[in-house]
């Protein structure tokens, strides 16, 4: 199965670069050939990447009113409660969700149908620093894991 793991966010916004760290922790894994590792896209190039693949991983910073480093595991349909920090595109005046199935109906046989979004609750996405606050950077190592889980067989 050929696997996509999308990491989203600002690397000089604190919480926001959480998705950046997480693949950058994830290069260090042995994940296999099939899984592929990108980060730092936004808008439609997210849909030209993600073509061709058959599970998609998004990992991305979230501001909710859960406690920082808190770590959600969402599907597509989740997402339409949930937003993370880039879900939505003022560019193109759509949202993370309805893109994802604009892109299934634009390229129904290159979208995959398995899309999971593992979003870390941030507490700062402001400060300007490379480095996540204490919670959020404790929790990269265990949305790693989580990842990890995802791409083991059923």
């Amino acid at each position: 199965m050929r696997v996509i793991i999308l990491g989203i966010g600002n690397l000089l916004r604190s919480d926001d670069g959480v998705g950046l760290h997480v693949i950058e922790m994830l290069r260090n894994e042995h994940l296999g050939d099939n899984v592929h590792l990108i980060e730092g896209l936004s808008n439609l190039d997210i849909l030209e990447a993600l073509k061709g693949y058959e599970k998609i991983i998004i990992v991305d910073a979230m501001l909710s009113s859960g406690k920082p480093g808190t770590i959600y595991q969402l599907s597509l349909e989740d997402f339409k409660e949930k937003q993370t920090v880039h879900s939505f595109s003022t560019h193109l005046n759509m949202d993370f969700h309805t893109m994802l199935e604009f892109g299934k109906k634009l390229f129904p046989e290159k979208t995959p149908e398995d899309i999971i979004i593992i979003a870390v609750e941030a507490e700062d996405i402001t400060t300007i620093s490379d480095k996540c606050t204490p919670k959020v950077e404790q929790a990269i190592p265990k949305a790693v894991d989580i990842i990890k889980g995802l791409l083991q067989p059923v």
